[in-house]
């Protein structure tokens, strides 16, 4: 098995485990009969992710040594990076109530592309500040989907 097949197998478990999950996303009366809801993005892309997995779990693996054993595919990942990661996105939903989407959300990006190697501060501000600035436009403004500015706003003044 390749690493590309057991990266797709995790990847399609944990989608079809997001996609069950959208569904425990409460909806007021009114967003019942609307087409966009808070499940709509989550529910995609679960749906995204479960059809990219079977893609690669069904296609030809580009890998011409496909007999590796499990224990052998798992030897070579980066697991210290993807702890690291994965108690950052942890520290995230902690913080996300307290310090609103934008202020969590782009510290949340520069955290992770210093984890993936990243170091230039530049490169780090330049792809996590309009990245989220744009994403809370898009979604506050246009789509009208209200996010919480969090507690620390109204803790220093905020309405």
């Amino acid at each position: 098995m390749s690493r590309d097949k057991v990266g797709a197998l995790f990847f399609l478990l944990l989608s079809l485990a997001y996609g069950l999950m959208t569904f425990t996303i409460p909806l007021n009366v009114m967003a019942r009969t609307a087409v966009f809801t808070a499940r709509t993005v989550p529910f995609a892309l679960a749906v995204g992710g479960i059809i990219i997995s079977l893609l690669i779990l069904i296609l030809p693996s580009r890998d011409p040594d496909g007999s590796k054993s499990v224990i052998e595919v798992f030897r070579g990942f980066k697991w210290k990076q993807a702890a690291l990661l994965l108690a950052l996105i942890i520290a995230y939903s902690l913080v996300l109530k307290f310090a609103g989407f934008i202020v969590s959300s782009i510290l949340f990006l520069i955290a992770g592309f210093r984890i993936l190697g990243e170091k230039r501060t530049k490169i780090l501000l330049l792809a996590s500040i309009p990245f989220v600035v744009a994403f809370w436009f898009l979604i506050n403004r246009v789509l009208g989907v209200y996010l919480e500015p969090g507690s620390v706003f109204f803790l220093i003044g905020g309405r």
